[in-house]
């Protein structure tokens, strides 16, 4: 495992032996990616449990928390909150990126948030067309994306499936957007 110091990132986003963990989070189920240099070895989802979705919260945080433990990352690349939603949205997203913020500094790790718009447009997800631009749409491509890079069976069953992986898919893109992105910047 790479070591890492407070706050470890390198100037220019050189990932090269870093542990990078990418996370698509909200407080019904986060997916996460773990890198080590641009290899992909780890991803999951974490449905967390509780009614009322500050419970959910503090559940994800103990679970992010044990995957942080684990896999000891120096940087933490996460999806920001987009202020086009409703604004019950806006409220639970930004209390989940608060939370990923505490823990990032609780564990001296750099944090790294992302639109979706931004790592999207750097993977070339958006087709150009008004029809490429609706959500379920990138979520859907994001699932077979993630598939034919990495070789993985994530799963789209449709629009309003719960079975759908793209939450999972979503955190492995958004990691790797950031990973080619340095690359090309070499």
């Amino acid at each position: 495992m790479a070591e890492r110091g407070p706050y470890a990132a390198r100037a220019g986003g050189d990932y090269a032996g870093m542990v990078i963990i990418s996370i698509d989070a909200s407080t019904s189920c986060t997916g996460y990616a773990v890198y080590d240099g641009d290899k992909l070895t780890a991803h999951g989802k974490i449905k967390p449990h509780g009614d009322d979705w500050r419970d959910r919260i503090m559940d994800e945080t103990m679970a992010l928390a044990a995957l942080f433990r684990q896999y000891n990352p120096a940087v933490v690349i996460a999806e920001g909150v987009p202020l086009k939603d409703g604004k019950n949205t806006i409220v639970k997203l930004g209390a989940v990126h608060g939370m990923i913020l505490s823990l990032c500094a609780g564990f001296k790790i750099k944090p790294m948030f992302l639109l979706p718009s931004n790592w999207r447009h750097d993977l070339g997800l958006f087709d150009g067309t008004r029809a490429g631009m609706k959500r379920d749409v990138m979520k859907e491509k994001a699932v077979y994306m993630a598939n034919d890079i990495f070789g993985l069976d994530l799963q789209w069953i449709s629009p309003t499936s719960s079975k759908n992986d793209d939450d999972e898919a979503e955190a492995i893109l958004i990691g790797w957007s950031q990973i080619v992105k340095a690359k090309n910047h070499k």
